[in-house]
């Protein structure tokens, strides 16, 4: 490793490792992350951040000064977890942020919590040793990523604290992510005319059109992307809502809806999926039965209050591993760590398109490990985080000093 940051990285390691622990203990499922939120703010003013900003809907940004004239550089983790699920299938209690057997356990320990730590401290470490990076360096720690990829998305939509690069502090091994797949949910609302079972004539049956819908989606031409193949679109789920709270069989419906997970790549942006669906939808015909598209968004109200439409799904992310700044982004860590890291695909989907459609140079970097994420066994290596914390002073480093 390079010895200078591996000794700025030894220093702060106890602390870095103890944030870690103390942000686990703070349970912070979807929009209740108001404690953690408290804690990640105070942090950051204790550590001398030039700035700490608290957007409207709870995500928390922190701002060191750049010496003049480099790239800004964001680093970006969300604040949110899943639920640690049946607590009896845990080893080490979810909350606890308990250390053994060489690894932080926890909810959250791999996604992103232990990250986060990582990237709080990173440009005060570099300040404080000496090595302000000429550009800017904010800290982002967003909410709501996990139901709906919200904080992210808002701060985008707003153009709130842009960067001319990020790095999204998803589970990545210690390696580089240079795509992830997109996601949407499109939905058809089929409508027809509901009637008793036993005088079908006197309805129509959006069933009917529903039937010669389901193989018309198949002939949706998919995008490719020689990062990931294809995209793909699955029929998921189908609803005939009605009145009742029991199983009633002896009615037509007056409405189905069809439910789809498509994963995008490429050109399949959300506007060229609808697009391609409507396409397919407007070949269907039954008298009597209409056909509605649109994308999934549903309700949510953040811990600050904000109420919004949180949006089922990410915009899909790739850069060529030959770009310029993912090979001085990549050369910057193996010189600092002493030996070659990859850069690979994260398979599931990340904020990163949010950014990536504003022009923001995006990359992803963690030494937490994908396999852990969601599950019982949710932990962070400590030997990983080692390494991670000199990858992160190298990278941020390396991007913050490209000239603007």
């Amino acid at each position: 490793m390079n010895e200078v940051l591996k000794a700025i990285a030894a220093k702060y390691k106890d602390a870095i490792v103890e944030t870690a622990q103390e942000l686990i203990r703070r349970n912070s499922q979807s929009n209740e992350e108001a404690e953690v939120a408290a804690y990640v703010t105070a942090k950051m003013k204790e550590l001398g951040y030039d700035e700490v900003i608290t957007d409207r809907y709870g995500s928390v940004f922190g701002v060191v000064k750049g010496s003049g004239g480099g790239s800004s550089v964001g680093m970006n983790c969300h604040m949110d977890v899943v639920d640690e699920g049946d607590r009896s299938a845990w080893k080490y209690p979810p909350y606890s942020g308990e250390i053994a057997e060489g690894r932080i356990w926890g909810r959250g320990a791999s996604d992103t919590k232990g990250t986060m730590a990582i990237q709080i401290y990173t440009p005060i470490m570099l300040r404080e040793a000496g090595m302000l990076p000429k550009g800017d360096v904010i800290t982002s720690c967003v909410v709501c990523e996990e139901i709906a990829g919200f904080g992210s998305m808002m701060q985008c939509r707003d153009e709130f604290m842009l960067t001319d690069y990020a790095i999204i502090g998803e589970a990545s091994e210690n390696d580089l992510a240079i795509g992830s797949r997109g996601r949407c949910c499109p939905y058809i609302t089929i409508k027809g005319k509901s009637c008793h079972a036993s005088i079908p004539h006197t309805g129509h049956n959006p069933i009917d059109y529903l039937e010669k819908l389901l193989p018309k989606l198949k002939e949706v031409e998919m995008a490719d992307d020689p990062l990931f193949g294809p995209s793909t679109m699955t029929v998921t789920r189908i609803d005939t809502p009605t009145d009742s709270k029991n199983l009633v069989t002896n009615i037509v419906p007056g409405t189905v809806i069809v439910y789809m997970d498509y994963r995008q790549v490429g050109d399949d942006t959300v506007e060229n999926v609808k697009k391609k669906i409507q396409a397919v939808m407007d070949q269907v015909h039954v008298e009597g039965v209409t056909a509605e598209l649109n994308v999934y968004y549903f309700p949510m109200t953040t811990y600050t209050g904000f109420e919004g439409m949180g949006y089922q799904g990410e915009e899909p992310f790739s850069v060529s591993p030959e770009e310029d700044f993912v090979q001085k982004a990549k050369a910057a860590i193996e010189a600092a760590v002493g030996h070659e890291i990859q850069t690979k695909a994260w398979a599931f989907a990340t904020d990163t398109g949010h950014f990536t459609s504003k022009g923001v140079k995006c990359i992803g970097y963690s030494p937490a490990e994908i396999k852990l994420c969601h599950t019982a066994e949710d932990s962070i290596s400590l030997e990983m985080m080692d390494e991670g914390i000199v990858g992160y002073l190298a990278l941020v480093k390396a991007l913050a000093d490209t000239d603007k």
